[in-house]
């Protein structure tokens, strides 16, 4: 099994050799969400001042869990490839209109994210930050989206708030959201397991039955940063009505949150040490939101910091 460096060196060997005199290819530093900064292989075309970065971190954890480096190669290269031809479109970002249909959010945490903030327009929420992002590409491989900096949204002459009015209509119809029980949760991946005990969730000793379990999940229908489905309009408020309670919201990572009816509480500081242990010792620090418990008013239709 090769290092990182090696691996790092090898894929940019190979991406340059492939995209000689298409691409410019350089390895270089990224930050991504909570200030983490990985290795990400950079390509450019000529015709364009925007980079495409492929963070190589995840690539190298497949490999060591028994990925095949080619087919690595291949995966990186097909991203590259589909970035490379004319119509991959980047140059949309300079025009308003073509993009205004693709413009949704994110939810990240506030404090962990402070220097990324000060470059782009966001709009502080509870101890989060709702950001902004134009969905560039979805394929069966995956998407591809790019952040709005300051300078986009002025060369677009729109402030913050038709930002959001605009991703707060599409964000919905972008990302579908995705509503279900722990229970079911547990039986999919259990069925994905090939029947094999799955302890990778850390709430095995928060949830005493996974079918009897009080707890549900909101996401998003692809599963990524599904977290910001908490945003969507009346689907914590849909969801108290059928539970006829207050929820009690657990932000298990960016991806995914945890409802929790609020008359199931029985102890609501084991909920919160139940949060920060699991952020702590289980979610990746790209993927922490917080480390804090939040509430739904069911009466009020507000969410509050517990």
């Amino acid at each position: 099994m090769i290092s990182f460096n090696q691996f790092v060196k090898c894929m940019r060997k190979e991406m340059g050799k492939k995209f000689q005199g298409r691409l410019a290819i350089k390895l270089e530093k990224v930050e991504k969400n909570n200030g983490v900064v990985i290795t990400s292989l950079s390509g450019k075309r000529e015709d364009n001042k925007e980079w495409l970065s492929v963070g190589l971190d995840s690539y190298y954890t497949a490999y060591k869990e028994g990925m095949d480096l080619e087919q690595l190669e291949a995966d990186i290269y097909d991203l590259f490839n589909t970035f490379e031809k004319p119509g991959y479109p980047l140059g949309d970002l300079e025009d308003f209109d073509k993009v205004k249909d693709k413009i949704f959010y994110k939810l990240v945490n506030y404090d962990k994210n402070l220097d990324t903030l000060k470059e782009v327009p966001h709009i502080p929420y509870l101890d989060l930050a709702v950001v902004f992002y134009v969905l560039m590409e979805r394929n069966e491989k995956g998407q591809s989206v790019s952040v709005i900096t300051h300078e986009s949204r002025k060369k677009w002459g729109k402030d913050i708030e038709s930002l959001y009015e605009q991703a707060k209509e599409n964000t919905p119809r972008l990302f579908p959201v995705s509503l279900c029980s722990m229970g079911q949760v547990m039986e999919e991946l259990i069925k994905e397991s090939n029947g094999k005990e799955y302890i990778g969730l850390g709430l095995e000793d928060f949830i005493k039955s996974e079918k009897s379990s009080p707890l549900f999940v909101l996401s998003n229908e692809c599963g990524v940063y599904g977290a910001t489905a908490m945003l969507y309009q009346d689907v914590l408020k849909n969801f108290s009505e059928m539970m006829e309670s207050d929820i009690v919201i657990l932000p298990s990572n960016v991806h995914e949150i945890l409802l929790l009816p609020y008359i199931m509480v029985h102890d609501m500081n084991e909920v919160k040490e139940t949060v920060e242990h699991v952020n702590r010792v289980e979610v990746p620090l790209t993927d922490v939101l917080s480390n804090h418990v939040y509430l739904y008013d069911r009466e009020r239709n507000t969410i509050s910091i517990i």
